[in-house]
């Protein structure tokens, strides 16, 4: 019987993720998956509250790439060298997600790797306050779940929170999480991902061209009609 780490590798080894090339301020997570006891956890950070951006938020490994960064996934395993002490020769990278724009205008890429059962994470305490794990099963858990509506740029948007043992694991970080799970085991939320009245985050990842933008009614449209066409045609290349 093949087990979850086995369809999630397979997954990610067949899918295409949807990218965004004309995207210049770049950033890039690691999403670390370990296995103990037989179960999927997925290692998160608490950044350190003397952070100037995102303080005291939980967040995957990761950060904005250098000018001197030999592409994105270079980017995700120096940074989290840096900020757990994981070499990047000790992660097994299985594939990456769709690229995700943050709020900040930044075109993030997620690698997704396999890190070994017994490592132990030794934070950079200048940017990190503290390392832990989750069960993946966990994200998986509606009761563990609840969501805001915010006001953001022009339009309206659902922010996802997860509560585990303290944290709070919300934004971008459950964003991706929700990816993970929907790409490499096929499980979807039985709730809203998305606000109805707005672009889901691959459209508004795709529209963006580098500039501040707004969505009104017909680019959204727009949006929704090549977000369907590059799924049904995943060789088209944007530009």
């Amino acid at each position: 019987m093949i087990n979850d780490f086995e369809k999630i590798r397979q997954a990610l080894a067949d899918y295409n993720p949807l990218k965004n090339s004309r995207v210049h301020k770049r950033a890039s997570v690691l999403i670390p998956l370990l296995e103990s006891e037989g179960e999927i956890f997925v290692m998160l950070t608490r950044r350190s509250t003397k952070m100037r951006s995102h303080p005291g938020q939980v967040s995957f490994p990761g950060g904005k790439q250098e000018s001197d960064d030999e592409g994105s996934i270079y980017t995700a395993l120096r940074e989290t060298q840096e900020e757990i002490g994981l070499p990047g020769e000790k992660v097994d990278v299985i594939g990456t997600l769709d690229q995700i724009l943050s709020l900040h205008y930044y075109l993030v890429t997620p690698y997704i790797g396999l890190v070994p059962s017994d490592f132990v994470p030794v934070p950079n305490k200048d940017e990190i306050e503290s390392v832990f794990k989750v069960p993946l099963t966990f994200f998986m858990k509606s009761e563990s779940h609840w969501s805001e509506e915010k006001q953001t740029f022009s339009f309206p948007v659902l922010v996802h929170h997860f509560e585990y043992q303290g944290y709070d694991i919300w934004g971008l970080t459950a964003k991706l999480i929700f990816r993970l799970l929907e790409v490499g085991l096929g499980y979807v939320p039985d709730f809203p991902v998305h606000h109805p009245d707005s672009p889901t985050w691959m459209e508004w990842t795709l529209e963006y061209n580098g500039n501040g933008l707004g969505f009104d009614s017909e680019l959204l449209s727009h949006s929704k009609k090549k977000f369907k066409s590059i799924i049904e045609n995943p060789s088209i290349n944007l530009k």
